[in-house]
């Protein structure tokens, strides 16, 4: 059924009003954007602490580069100002890995399938934690595309919070014959792009690119181009495997961050003019070019070292 009171947060996406409040106080400007974010996931917190269960259980999705990691990590500092312990486990550590992964049609890996993952360990996993409160889980590398040998355990107590992230999470093979009054589901994503009038400066795929682009470049030893190649697959993936299920949440979070494109156009302009790509990507890579080119800059000293920002920009906090 559809959840008609999932509501999230609107801001005032008009390029020439980003541009005043990062021309005039863009220490302010960004302070003001994060403690909107930090209360709005701290409603999130209670009123899911306000719910009776013994172990909640956060399913938390969204599509590539939405923010969800750090919206999670973030959530479960609000969870622990109320003294509720919470154990935080990642999606990504439960892929297969590149040799394991079925292949599409024009030969690459599809890492956008929900069978991209080792789906029966993520159900046990699940069951362990809430029924015996520990679990052993994998590491997956990034870099070289293949699980860890190392594992990690994890416990949890009596009560506590268990959040469960990644863009398969709100997948109904994950909640099945979980109690509906223990289980949470958040759907985050950028939910609006930047307009001038009524046209787009940005849109809200564009931000996520350009979230993407910065973050693989320096973390995830991925190039350029490969992304611009896989791009189509991935939102390809998005309508098939999360979109559908983004109704079925209980919270939508808004990961927007308003001043976010100021502080991309001097990180993220260097690489987008030096990628070397086929001529059918380039219109869509100099769109990208002039329209963050029209964004005043804001120096990244400003965003705060616990900012969902500096998931993709990184010096932050917490670790990814």
């Amino acid at each position: 059924m559809m959840n008609y009171l999932n509501t999230y947060r609107r801001y005032a996406c008009d390029i020439n009003r980003v541009n005043r409040e990062a021309l005039n106080d863009p220490e302010g400007f960004v302070c003001m954007t994060e403690n909107v974010f930090r209360y709005d996931l701290g409603l999130i917190a209670e009123q899911v602490l306000n719910t009776p269960a013994k172990r909640h259980v956060i399913l938390l999705s969204g599509p590539s580069s939405s923010g969800k990691t750090t919206s999670a990590l973030k959530l479960s500092d609000e969870f622990g100002r109320h003294g509720v312990d919470v154990n935080h486990i990642s999606m990504d550590d439960f892929y297969l890995g590149k040799d394991f992964v079925k292949k599409l049609p024009d030969g690459k890996p599809d890492f956008e399938s929900v069978d991209a993952l080792d789906i029966p360990m993520i159900k046990q996993t699940i069951t362990d934690l809430t029924e015996k409160g520990e679990a052993i889980i994998p590491q997956y590398d990034f870099g070289c595309s293949a699980r860890k040998t190392e594992t990690k355990h994890i416990s949890t107590s009596g009560d506590s919070v268990i959040i469960i992230e990644g863009i398969h999470a709100l997948n109904p093979i994950f909640s099945e014959g979980m109690s509906k009054e223990s289980v949470m589901k958040i759907y985050v994503s950028v939910k609006q792009g930047i307009k001038e009038n009524e046209d787009y400066v940005l849109t809200n795929r564009e931000i996520r690119f350009i979230r993407r682009l910065i973050r693989d470049r320096n973390f995830r030893n991925t190039e350029p181009e490969y992304l611009l190649i896989l791009w189509d697959s991935i939102v390809d993936g998005e309508m098939k495997y999360i979109r559908p299920y983004r109704y079925t949440s209980d919270f939508t979070i808004n990961s927007i961050h308003i001043y976010e494109p100021c502080v991309f156009r001097n990180i993220a302009l260097e690489t987008l003019k030096n990628i070397k790509c086929d001529e059918k990507y380039r219109s869509f890579i100099n769109k990208l070019i002039t329209s963050l080119e029209r964004f005043q800059s804001i120096d990244s000293r400003f965003v705060p070292d616990d900012s969902l920002i500096r998931e993709f920009i990184g010096g932050g906090c917490y670790s990814y």
